[in-house]
């Protein structure tokens, strides 16, 4: 989208107030992916098309045929109130309606400033009915009248067709996302964009894509997203449509070149990349020590599996399964797993045991400052060291030297801790959005991250480092957020 024009002294008011406001540069620092199968209204410029969703604004490049990234980083509006949207012609003047009036899009600062009344600008699109005859995607029958319904009776309605002037519809569902249908032929066409749940507790790599998903509860669509953030592919699989996969919450994940592993309430799922099925689920009948599975860890040929009661150790092709039950961890809630060479780390409801797989031998761990007890909640590894998160603080233990260092907590208590670190940071939740501990710094200082910095949700659940940034796991989504933006005041 183009900056427009502004006068020296209008440009200097606006960075007064932004800098009044947020004491920091906030461009490009948050993005967030979520459901946005919910389509309110559509705008069309001739190079853009934007859906605004019940979760922010998505963007589409005409030109390109291609998804660009979402507006869901801009600050000033609820996004999820947004009524109405506006481009024009020249897609330089962006406009939406919500609870609180009219808005104005300030691409220079990724702000919306409010405006008394809508503008007049040129437009070649209009809104039209949906036409009665229409050829629906594969799997879908189309109503006749503006609705799709799948193979297990769900109907998706349109909420908003545009003609754009050029041969193309652009059609907004409630409950499927976007779609497109060539005027001339009206061929429904999906246009799958983001995750298939917003609630997201679990994120793990898979290669350079990212897999999330999360618990299942309040949802009408659950399963689990394969993200690849290079082209903003996204592949939805979802549960509850059929008995390999049910909808349940999701707790842990994991991948390698052949499966991906999902840890859930109801046990251990397969899902084959080279199939694209699900072929294997694991629970207590079949070896776990329960079928609450929490944490995953890739170890050679095998998978660990953290219960809700001790530990199992499985092969990967699924043909064997081997309880690891020490007598302290029978009971345990086992949270999180760091394989170090033959050791596995263990973050348990007891508090951090260290194991050796080779000699069968399990030592809790007690740390010289007495800061890890209870409940330990999350494990990172990074070069020589190894931290933990308990509920009141953070440990950073060097596993070479021995030495520790602690960081104690100024954030709410909550029911759980995430935990992503690197040679620089250390990142957090804290119950109100997440907290980085700058632990390399000369002198040791620490930043909090709400919605006030682009977060979607002050509630996060997991965290994942991927270099400068980090990703953020939310109920609202998740987020890829410039931990290293440089054009941040901390």
């Amino acid at each position: 989208m183009r900056i427009r024009s502004t006068s020296a002294l209008a440009l200097l008011l606006v960075m007064v107030t932004v800098a009044g406001v947020s004491g920091s540069d906030l461009r490009g620092q948050a993005v967030t992916y979520a459901d946005f199968g919910y389509v309110n209204r559509i705008a069309v410029s001739t190079s853009h098309v934007y859906f605004a969703t019940s979760e922010g604004i998505i963007k589409y490049n005409r030109s390109t045929d291609e998804w660009e990234q979402p507006l869901t980083g801009a600050t000033g509006i609820d996004e999820r109130d947004i009524t109405n949207i506006w481009v024009d012609i020249f897609d330089e003047k962006l406009y939406v309606r919500t609870g609180d009036g009219l808005w104005n899009y300030d691409d220079l600062f990724e702000r919306w400033y409010p405006i008394d009344q809508l503008p007049s600008f040129e437009s070649l699109t209009q809104h039209v009915s949906a036409p009665p005859n229409m050829f629906a995607p594969p799997t879908f029958t189309y109503d006749g009248s503006g609705g799709l319904t799948d193979t297990y009776g769900r109907t998706y309605e349109f909420t908003d067709v545009v003609d754009d002037g050029s041969g193309m519809l652009w059609i907004g569902t409630w409950g499927d996302g976007p779609a497109r249908a060539n005027s001339s032929s009206n061929v429904i066409e999906l246009m799958t964009f983001g995750l298939i749940q917003s609630q997201t507790n679990a994120i793990a790599f898979d290669g350079d894509k990212v897999v999330v998903s999360g618990a299942a509860y309040g949802q009408y669509r659950t399963g689990v997203t394969i993200f690849d953030p290079a082209t903003l592919e996204f592949t939805q699989l979802e549960s509850g449509v059929n008995a390999d996969f049910p909808a349940v919450d999701v707790n842990a994940l994991a991948a390698d070149s052949n499966y991906i592993y999902i840890g859930t309430e109801n046990g251990l799922y397969y899902y084959d990349k080279a199939s694209e099925q699900f072929d294997r689920h694991l629970n207590r009948r079949f070896g776990l020590t329960d079928d609450a599975v929490l944490s995953l860890a890739e170890m050679g040929d095998s998978l660990l599996v953290g219960t809700n009661n001790g530990l199992t150790l499985v092969t990967y092709n699924g043909d064997s399964t081997l309880a690891i039950s020490p007598q302290e961890l029978i009971t345990q809630s086992i949270y999180d797993l760091q394989v170090v060479d033959s050791t596995v780390w263990i973050a348990a409801s007891s508090g951090a045991y260290r194991y050796n797989l080779r000699s069968g031998a399990l030592q809790k761990f007690q740390d010289p400052e007495a800061v890890i007890f209870g409940s330990v909640y999350a494990l990172d590894l990074y070069g020589d060291d190894l931290w933990f998160a308990s509920l009141d603080a953070l440990l950073q233990l060097n596993l070479t030297t021995g030495a520790t260092k602690s960081f104690k907590s100024s954030a709410a208590q909550v029911a759980y801790r995430a935990l992503a670190v690197n040679d620089v940071i250390a990142a957090t939740s804290s119950g109100q959005g997440f907290e980085i501990y700058f632990h390399a710094a000369d002198r040791t200082f620490s930043r909090k991250f709400t919605t006030a910095d682009g977060l979607p949700s002050n509630n996060v659940y997991q965290l994942l480092m991927d270099g400068d940034y980090i990703w953020v796991g939310t109920d609202r989504g998740l987020t890829h957020f410039w931990w290293n933006n440089p054009n941040r005041v901390d």
